[in-house]
């Protein structure tokens, strides 16, 4: 029997769809395939929190060089590595707070350490600065570091 253009194909009623243990293997391969790969998942996401927390940091030491050069002023920066905040703001007496970025687990970065060593450095308004500062971050098992020299370079290690 030849079929026209058109024509649909009969089956047998018993012939059609998966049998249980068919479907049931496919879902058990899908589940250790899934199950592999989750480890893997989460701990280049929490690496790449940190790579990313890293070049804002870096960001922001360029960022207190550009707002120090643009008001003829220093600025200052400061770390808190209990609450985990940065601030670059004016020098005493204002004190105005220009920007704070949030790095701990309420801030979209997650990390579980941040320190800067020291805690407070001053940017000058021609990009140098009073002293280098080293900022560690880290998630628990990974961590970077961002370096700013005393002639303004900044580098992520």
């Amino acid at each position: 029997m030849a079929l026209r253009t058109g024509e649909a194909v009969r089956r047998d009623p018993g012939q059609s769809g998966f049998t249980l243990a068919e479907a049931a293997i496919v879902l058990l391969i899908v589940a250790v395939v899934v199950g592999a790969l989750t480890p893997s998942v989460v701990h280049q996401l929490s690496h790449a929190r940190t790579n990313r927390a890293a070049n804002v940091v870096a960001a922001s030491f360029f960022q207190a060089q550009s707002l120090a050069g643009r008001q003829h002023t220093p600025v200052v920066i400061t770390f808190n590595g209990t609450s985990m905040l940065m601030t670059i703001s004016q020098p005493p007496p204002t004190s105005t707070v220009l920007v704070t970025r949030r790095f701990g687990q309420d801030s979209e970065f997650h990390l579980l350490t941040f320190s800067a060593s020291p805690t407070t450095v001053l940017v000058l308004p021609n990009g140098m600065t009073n002293g280098s500062v080293t900022v560690t971050m880290g998630d628990g098992t990974y961590t970077r570091q961002v370096r700013m020299t005393r002639a303004g370079q900044v580098r992520v290690m």
